[in-house]
């Protein structure tokens, strides 16, 4: 499978995209702030302050603890289904590109830690005879790829009825989460 999606390179950093609870303040003086948007991804060596909001979509943050460098990417959906074009918009190609990007600023995988959020159902129509919703199955799809590649998760917080709004840090893995609606 190719990743096909925009990528967009400057100042050494890489992007790509298709057409509550406080853990730590995020301080944001002399950082590049950017704001993914669903099926984005964003990745720098650069110190960067990555922010996003979610509801059923997943936030998976990426940091390497040794180089303190890292990335993010907002995904929709878990898996792409192979038809179309192949995006982050599905958390398989995003999480693939994501992890890919670090390894190209010289990251290793043992280096890698992981932070999750998302996952949330909005609308308890959308929930299927069992109780799934797509945030329980984008959450199964995000730990399922953090198993298989060795990346620990160092902190999750996923599920439930709200949205959050998320502000991380690249450099040091600072994060704050704040839950929106409801």
């Amino acid at each position: 499978m190719t990743h096909t999606a925009k990528i967009a390179r400057s100042r050494g950093r890489h992007s790509s995209e298709t057409s509550g609870s406080s853990i730590a303040e995020v301080e944001l003086r002399g950082t590049e702030e950017v704001y993914l948007h669903p099926g984005q991804t964003f990745a720098s060596p650069e110190p960067s302050s990555i922010s996003m909001i979610l509801g059923s979509c997943v936030g998976l943050f990426l940091h390497d603890r040794k180089l303190h460098i890292g990335g993010a990417t907002h995904f929709m959906l878990p898996v792409w289904d192979g038809k179309g074009q192949a995006s982050s918009r599905y958390g398989d190609v995003a999480m693939k590109t994501l992890l890919e990007y670090l390894h190209k600023y010289g990251s290793e995988t043992r280096n890698v830690q992981a932070k999750v959020f998302g996952g949330a159902c909005m609308f308890t129509a959308f929930r299927d005879g069992q109780g799934m919703h797509i945030g329980t199955r984008n959450v199964t799809a995000t730990l399922e790829f953090l198993r298989a590649t060795g990346i620990p998760v160092m902190f999750q917080d996923t599920g439930g009825e709200s949205g959050r709004k998320l502000r991380i840090r690249t450099d040091t893995g600072d994060t704050t989460v704040k839950v929106v609606g409801r």
